[in-house]
Protein backbone atom coordinates (compact mmCIF):
# COMPACT_ATOMS: atom_id res chain seq x y z
CA UNK A 1 0.00 0.00 0.00
CA UNK A 2 1.21 3.23 -0.61
CA UNK A 3 2.04 6.41 1.29
CA UNK A 4 0.11 9.72 1.16
CA UNK A 5 1.21 13.02 1.03
CA UNK A 6 -0.37 16.59 1.44
CA UNK A 7 1.63 19.50 0.70
CA UNK A 8 0.34 23.02 1.97
CA UNK A 9 -3.27 22.07 1.00
CA UNK A 10 -5.57 24.61 1.52
CA UNK A 11 -9.38 25.33 0.97
CA UNK A 12 -11.72 27.98 1.45
CA UNK A 13 -15.19 28.38 1.49
CA UNK A 14 -16.08 32.11 0.46
CA UNK A 15 -14.31 34.07 3.28
CA UNK A 16 -13.65 31.01 5.63
CA UNK A 17 -10.63 28.74 5.10
CA UNK A 18 -11.19 25.73 6.20
CA UNK A 19 -7.79 24.09 6.18
CA UNK A 20 -4.63 26.01 5.89
CA UNK A 21 -2.45 25.03 4.17
CA UNK A 22 -1.26 22.08 6.12
CA UNK A 23 1.42 19.41 5.42
CA UNK A 24 0.63 15.59 5.97
CA UNK A 25 2.25 12.51 5.49
CA UNK A 26 0.67 9.23 6.01
CA UNK A 27 3.00 6.03 5.51
CA UNK A 28 2.02 2.77 3.67
CA UNK A 29 0.21 0.71 6.27
CA UNK A 30 -0.40 2.95 8.97
CA UNK A 31 -3.59 3.97 10.05
CA UNK A 32 -3.52 8.16 11.03
CA UNK A 33 -6.21 10.15 12.48
CA UNK A 34 -7.60 13.09 12.10
CA UNK A 35 -8.94 14.65 15.40
CA UNK A 36 -10.58 17.58 16.37
CA UNK A 37 -14.01 19.62 17.26
CA UNK A 38 -16.86 19.97 14.49
CA UNK A 39 -15.54 22.83 11.67
CA UNK A 40 -11.28 22.73 12.37
CA UNK A 41 -11.05 21.24 8.64
CA UNK A 42 -10.29 16.98 9.19
CA UNK A 43 -13.40 16.02 6.68
CA UNK A 44 -12.48 18.45 4.67
CA UNK A 45 -8.94 17.35 4.09
CA UNK A 46 -10.40 13.86 4.29
CA UNK A 47 -12.58 14.80 1.03
CA UNK A 48 -9.75 16.74 -0.77
CA UNK A 49 -7.66 13.67 -0.36
CA UNK A 50 -10.94 11.47 -1.93
CA UNK A 51 -11.02 14.31 -4.98
CA UNK A 52 -15.22 15.00 -3.52
CA UNK A 53 -13.33 18.80 -2.55
CA UNK A 54 -11.36 20.67 -4.79
CA UNK A 55 -8.26 22.16 -2.80
CA UNK A 56 -7.48 25.70 -3.81
CA UNK A 57 -3.97 25.31 -3.60
CA UNK A 58 -1.08 22.80 -2.65
CA UNK A 59 -0.26 19.06 -3.80
CA UNK A 60 -1.65 15.91 -3.13
CA UNK A 61 -0.09 12.23 -4.15
CA UNK A 62 -0.99 8.75 -3.47
CA UNK A 63 1.96 6.74 -3.85
CA UNK A 64 4.06 7.57 -6.95
CA UNK A 65 0.27 9.23 -8.39
CA UNK A 66 0.17 13.18 -8.08
CA UNK A 67 -3.84 13.18 -7.90
CA UNK A 68 -4.20 17.08 -7.09
CA UNK A 69 -1.58 19.74 -7.97
CA UNK A 70 -2.51 23.36 -8.45
CA UNK A 71 1.12 24.23 -9.83
CA UNK A 72 0.48 21.65 -12.58
CA UNK A 73 -3.63 22.01 -13.06
CA UNK A 74 -3.64 18.59 -12.14
CA UNK A 75 -6.55 17.13 -10.47
CA UNK A 76 -7.32 13.25 -11.17
CA UNK A 77 -11.17 12.39 -11.31
CA UNK A 78 -12.24 10.92 -8.15
CA UNK A 79 -13.22 7.17 -9.41
CA UNK A 80 -9.45 7.07 -10.76
CA UNK A 81 -7.81 7.49 -7.61
CA UNK A 82 -8.30 3.99 -6.18
CA UNK A 83 -9.64 4.87 -2.88
CA UNK A 84 -12.24 2.70 -1.02
CA UNK A 85 -14.29 5.04 1.48
CA UNK A 86 -16.54 4.64 3.85
CA UNK A 87 -18.98 7.18 5.31
CA UNK A 88 -21.00 8.16 8.20
CA UNK A 89 -24.15 7.34 6.80
CA UNK A 90 -23.56 3.77 5.41
CA UNK A 91 -25.62 3.88 2.84
CA UNK A 92 -26.80 0.61 2.41
CA UNK A 93 -29.17 -0.16 0.05
CA UNK A 94 -32.26 -1.61 1.38
CA UNK A 95 -33.26 -3.35 -1.67
CA UNK A 96 -30.29 -5.19 -2.18
CA UNK A 97 -28.83 -8.22 -0.21
CA UNK A 98 -25.83 -7.97 1.98
CA UNK A 99 -23.46 -10.05 -1.18
CA UNK A 100 -25.37 -6.99 -3.64
CA UNK A 101 -24.59 -4.11 -1.50
CA UNK A 102 -20.51 -5.07 -1.65
CA UNK A 103 -20.56 -5.49 -5.00
CA UNK A 104 -21.50 -2.82 -6.52
CA UNK A 105 -18.29 -1.19 -6.96
CA UNK A 106 -16.78 -4.44 -8.58
CA UNK A 107 -19.61 -4.10 -10.85
CA UNK A 108 -19.38 -0.74 -11.68
CA UNK A 109 -15.76 -2.15 -13.40
CA UNK A 110 -17.36 -4.41 -15.01
CA UNK A 111 -15.81 -7.35 -12.96
CA UNK A 112 -16.92 -10.87 -14.44
CA UNK A 113 -19.74 -12.49 -12.14
CA UNK A 114 -17.36 -15.55 -11.24
CA UNK A 115 -14.64 -13.35 -9.97
CA UNK A 116 -17.16 -11.22 -8.38
CA UNK A 117 -18.07 -13.39 -6.40
CA UNK A 118 -15.10 -14.86 -5.44
CA UNK A 119 -13.72 -10.83 -4.21
CA UNK A 120 -17.18 -10.40 -2.21
CA UNK A 121 -17.26 -13.88 -0.47
CA UNK A 122 -13.33 -13.26 0.44
CA UNK A 123 -13.81 -9.78 1.89
CA UNK A 124 -17.06 -11.18 3.68
CA UNK A 125 -14.95 -13.61 5.26
CA UNK A 126 -12.54 -10.73 6.42
CA UNK A 127 -15.23 -8.44 8.01
CA UNK A 128 -16.77 -11.27 9.70
CA UNK A 129 -19.81 -11.94 7.44
CA UNK A 130 -18.97 -15.07 5.80
CA UNK A 131 -22.12 -16.78 5.15
CA UNK A 132 -24.25 -13.55 4.80
CA UNK A 133 -24.04 -12.99 1.41
CA UNK A 134 -27.91 -14.02 0.26
CA UNK A 135 -29.41 -12.50 3.58
CA UNK A 136 -31.42 -8.89 3.00
CA UNK A 137 -29.23 -5.84 3.59
CA UNK A 138 -32.79 -4.80 6.17
CA UNK A 139 -32.10 -7.73 8.42
CA UNK A 140 -28.52 -6.70 9.51
CA UNK A 141 -28.03 -4.77 12.83
CA UNK A 142 -26.00 -1.67 13.00
CA UNK A 143 -22.88 -3.39 13.49
CA UNK A 144 -23.21 -5.83 10.42
CA UNK A 145 -24.08 -2.90 8.34
CA UNK A 146 -20.96 -1.13 9.38
CA UNK A 147 -19.26 -4.42 8.39
CA UNK A 148 -21.41 -4.32 5.31
CA UNK A 149 -19.62 -0.77 4.39
CA UNK A 150 -15.90 -1.39 5.10
CA UNK A 151 -16.62 -4.95 2.75
CA UNK A 152 -17.36 -2.70 0.37
CA UNK A 153 -14.89 -0.08 0.64
CA UNK A 154 -12.43 -2.93 0.41
CA UNK A 155 -13.50 -5.38 -2.34
CA UNK A 156 -11.52 -4.00 -4.97
CA UNK A 157 -8.53 -3.94 -3.08
CA UNK A 158 -8.12 -0.05 -3.31
CA UNK A 159 -5.08 1.49 -2.52
CA UNK A 160 -6.06 3.65 0.69
CA UNK A 161 -8.89 3.56 2.96
CA UNK A 162 -11.06 6.69 3.92
CA UNK A 163 -13.23 6.76 7.19
CA UNK A 164 -15.59 9.35 7.75
CA UNK A 165 -16.51 8.85 11.49
CA UNK A 166 -18.16 5.71 10.82
CA UNK A 167 -19.18 3.97 14.25
CA UNK A 168 -20.94 7.24 14.80
CA UNK A 169 -24.46 5.62 14.26
CA UNK A 170 -23.86 2.72 16.64
CA UNK A 171 -24.61 2.66 20.42
CA UNK A 172 -21.79 3.08 23.04
CA UNK A 173 -21.11 -0.51 23.64
CA UNK A 174 -21.08 -1.41 20.02
CA UNK A 175 -19.11 1.13 19.13
CA UNK A 176 -15.99 0.56 21.73
CA UNK A 177 -16.18 -2.88 20.28
CA UNK A 178 -16.04 -2.31 16.60
CA UNK A 179 -13.39 -0.07 17.40
CA UNK A 180 -10.99 -3.02 18.35
CA UNK A 181 -12.45 -4.76 15.78
CA UNK A 182 -11.81 -2.55 13.13
CA UNK A 183 -8.43 -1.65 14.47
CA UNK A 184 -7.28 -5.24 14.55
CA UNK A 185 -8.71 -6.21 10.67
CA UNK A 186 -6.61 -2.83 9.60
CA UNK A 187 -3.75 -4.13 10.62
CA UNK A 188 -4.40 -7.88 9.53
CA UNK A 189 -5.01 -6.41 5.97
CA UNK A 190 -2.38 -3.96 6.26
CA UNK A 191 -4.41 -1.53 4.21
CA UNK A 192 -3.47 2.52 4.45
CA UNK A 193 -5.99 4.64 6.36
CA UNK A 194 -7.35 8.09 7.17
CA UNK A 195 -9.90 8.04 9.73
CA UNK A 196 -11.65 10.57 10.70
CA UNK A 197 -13.72 11.62 13.87
CA UNK A 198 -14.20 13.92 16.69
CA UNK A 199 -14.04 11.48 19.87
CA UNK A 200 -10.38 11.42 21.53
CA UNK A 201 -11.02 7.94 22.69
CA UNK A 202 -11.44 6.52 19.25
CA UNK A 203 -8.82 8.19 18.23
CA UNK A 204 -6.24 6.84 20.74
CA UNK A 205 -7.65 3.51 20.75
CA UNK A 206 -7.35 3.05 16.67
CA UNK A 207 -4.12 5.33 15.61
CA UNK A 208 -1.09 4.75 14.93
CA UNK A 209 -0.56 8.15 14.77
CA UNK A 210 -2.93 11.16 15.69
CA UNK A 211 -3.54 14.62 14.07
CA UNK A 212 -5.08 17.06 16.28
CA UNK A 213 -6.58 19.77 14.32
CA UNK A 214 -7.82 23.31 15.08
CA UNK A 215 -9.04 25.83 12.80
CA UNK A 216 -7.40 24.56 9.13
CA UNK A 217 -4.25 24.06 10.86
CA UNK A 218 -2.39 21.16 12.62
CA UNK A 219 -1.80 21.30 16.55
CA UNK A 220 0.16 18.44 16.68
CA UNK A 221 1.11 14.66 15.42
CA UNK A 222 2.27 12.14 17.02
CA UNK A 223 1.37 8.87 18.56
CA UNK A 224 -1.54 8.69 20.83
CA UNK A 225 1.11 8.68 23.67
CA UNK A 226 3.08 11.49 22.39
CA UNK A 227 -0.08 13.42 21.57
CA UNK A 228 -1.97 12.44 25.80
CA UNK A 229 1.46 12.20 27.39
CA UNK A 230 3.25 15.78 25.84
CA UNK A 231 0.50 17.77 24.35
CA UNK A 232 2.48 20.70 22.37
CA UNK A 233 -0.22 23.01 22.57
CA UNK A 234 -2.58 24.37 25.41
CA UNK A 235 -5.24 23.49 22.86
CA UNK A 236 -4.21 19.72 22.60
CA UNK A 237 -3.77 19.54 26.54
CA UNK A 238 -7.39 21.11 27.04
CA UNK A 239 -8.94 19.19 23.64
CA UNK A 240 -7.55 15.68 24.59
CA UNK A 241 -8.25 13.77 28.42
CA UNK A 242 -9.26 15.59 31.40
CA UNK A 243 -6.75 18.60 31.86
CA UNK A 244 -6.31 20.81 35.15
CA UNK A 245 -4.50 24.50 34.58
CA UNK A 246 -3.57 26.98 37.20
CA UNK A 247 -3.12 30.45 35.81
CA UNK A 248 -0.14 32.17 37.26
CA UNK A 249 1.36 35.39 36.63
CA UNK A 250 5.05 35.47 37.46
CA UNK A 251 7.29 33.29 36.02
CA UNK A 252 10.98 32.93 36.39
CA UNK A 253 14.19 31.33 34.54
CA UNK A 254 15.53 28.20 36.29
CA UNK A 255 19.42 27.44 36.74
CA UNK A 256 18.44 24.12 34.60
CA UNK A 257 16.90 26.12 32.05
CA UNK A 258 13.48 25.38 33.02
CA UNK A 259 10.81 27.64 34.36
CA UNK A 260 10.37 28.30 38.37
CA UNK A 261 6.81 29.42 39.05
CA UNK A 262 5.79 31.09 42.10
CA UNK A 263 2.37 29.82 43.36
CA UNK A 264 0.21 31.04 46.14
CA UNK A 265 -2.47 28.80 47.69
CA UNK A 266 -4.79 29.53 50.21
CA UNK A 267 -2.71 27.42 53.18
CA UNK A 268 0.61 28.78 52.22
CA UNK A 269 3.01 29.41 49.23
CA UNK A 270 5.06 26.97 46.72
CA UNK A 271 7.68 26.80 43.73
CA UNK A 272 6.38 24.57 40.68
CA UNK A 273 9.56 24.09 39.16
CA UNK A 274 8.89 22.77 35.32
CA UNK A 275 12.03 21.56 33.32
CA UNK A 276 12.87 23.15 30.31
CA UNK A 277 11.28 20.69 27.84
CA UNK A 278 7.94 21.03 29.34
CA UNK A 279 7.34 24.72 28.84
CA UNK A 280 5.75 25.76 25.97
CA UNK A 281 6.65 29.52 24.98
CA UNK A 282 4.19 31.01 22.41
CA UNK A 283 5.90 33.02 19.90
CA UNK A 284 8.95 33.39 22.22
CA UNK A 285 7.06 34.74 25.03
CA UNK A 286 9.31 34.12 28.21
CA UNK A 287 8.73 35.69 31.69
CA UNK A 288 5.05 36.69 31.55
CA UNK A 289 1.98 35.08 32.37
CA UNK A 290 0.87 31.61 32.23
CA UNK A 291 -0.89 28.56 32.75
CA UNK A 292 0.30 25.20 34.29
CA UNK A 293 -1.20 22.15 33.25
CA UNK A 294 -1.60 18.44 35.26
CA UNK A 295 -3.57 15.56 34.23
CA UNK A 296 -5.79 14.71 37.03
CA UNK A 297 -4.38 11.07 37.12
CA UNK A 298 -0.78 12.22 37.83
CA UNK A 299 -1.66 13.94 41.08
CA UNK A 300 -1.77 11.96 44.67
CA UNK A 301 -3.77 13.06 47.16
CA UNK A 302 -1.91 13.03 50.34
CA UNK A 303 -2.65 14.42 54.41
CA UNK A 304 -0.67 16.86 55.23
CA UNK A 305 2.55 16.60 55.93
CA UNK A 306 3.33 13.36 53.51
CA UNK A 307 6.80 12.55 52.72
CA UNK A 308 7.37 13.47 49.09
CA UNK A 309 9.15 10.81 46.69
CA UNK A 310 11.98 11.49 44.33
CA UNK A 311 11.06 14.81 41.53
CA UNK A 312 7.54 14.90 43.36
CA UNK A 313 6.21 18.39 44.61
CA UNK A 314 3.47 19.83 46.55
CA UNK A 315 0.98 21.91 46.72
CA UNK A 316 -1.70 22.28 49.65
CA UNK A 317 -5.50 22.47 49.48
CA UNK A 318 -8.89 21.78 51.11
CA UNK A 319 -11.30 19.25 50.06
CA UNK A 320 -14.31 21.02 48.55
CA UNK A 321 -16.01 17.95 47.43
CA UNK A 322 -16.37 14.09 46.73
CA UNK A 323 -18.40 12.46 43.72
CA UNK A 324 -18.31 8.96 43.74
CA UNK A 325 -17.86 7.35 40.27
CA UNK A 326 -18.15 3.45 40.68
CA UNK A 327 -14.37 2.58 40.30
CA UNK A 328 -12.69 5.66 42.13
CA UNK A 329 -13.58 8.85 43.76
CA UNK A 330 -13.52 12.47 42.29
CA UNK A 331 -12.21 14.89 44.69
CA UNK A 332 -12.65 18.61 44.21
CA UNK A 333 -9.58 20.20 45.63
CA UNK A 334 -9.61 24.53 46.44
CA UNK A 335 -6.24 25.69 46.26
CA UNK A 336 -7.34 29.39 46.41
CA UNK A 337 -10.38 31.41 46.18
CA UNK A 338 -11.53 30.81 42.72
CA UNK A 339 -9.26 28.04 41.87
CA UNK A 340 -9.65 24.42 42.19
CA UNK A 341 -8.29 20.97 40.92
CA UNK A 342 -10.45 17.81 40.25
CA UNK A 343 -7.95 14.44 41.48
CA UNK A 344 -9.20 10.73 41.30
CA UNK A 345 -8.27 8.61 44.08
CA UNK A 346 -9.35 5.07 44.99
CA UNK A 347 -12.59 4.67 46.63
CA UNK A 348 -10.86 3.84 50.21
CA UNK A 349 -9.52 6.86 49.95
CA UNK A 350 -12.02 9.09 52.25
CA UNK A 351 -11.48 12.53 52.97
CA UNK A 352 -14.18 14.80 54.67
CA UNK A 353 -14.78 18.11 52.96
CA UNK A 354 -12.95 21.08 54.87
CA UNK A 355 -9.72 18.57 55.11
CA UNK A 356 -6.89 20.02 54.74
CA UNK A 357 -4.73 17.88 51.72
CA UNK A 358 -1.57 17.77 50.36
CA UNK A 359 -1.29 17.76 46.40
CA UNK A 360 2.23 15.73 45.59
CA UNK A 361 2.92 16.18 41.38
CA UNK A 362 6.05 14.55 40.08
CA UNK A 363 8.05 17.45 38.06
CA UNK A 364 8.12 15.07 34.75
CA UNK A 365 3.96 15.33 34.98
CA UNK A 366 3.89 19.50 34.66
CA UNK A 367 3.62 21.54 31.65
CA UNK A 368 3.88 25.23 31.67
CA UNK A 369 2.27 27.15 28.99
CA UNK A 370 2.93 30.82 28.00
Amino acid sequence: MPDVVLEKVRKRFGELTAVDGIDLRVTDGEMVTLLGPSGCGKTTTLRMIAGLEVPDDGRIGIGDLAVYDRAKALNVAPELRNLGMVFQSYAIWPHMTVAENVAYPLRMRRVARSESRRLVDGVLAQVGLAGLGDTPATNLSGGQQQRVALARALVFEPQVLLLDEPLSNLDAKLREHMRFELRIMQRRLGVTALYVTHDQEEALTLSDRVVVMSAGRIEQMGTPTEIYERPATRFVAEFIGKANFLDVEAIATAPDGGAEVPLETSRGRAVICVPAEQVRARDGAANGGGSLFIRPEKIRIEAGGTALLDGEQRIQGEILGRAYLGDHNEYLIGIRDGVDVRVPAPVEKDWAEGTPVDLAINRKDIFLYT
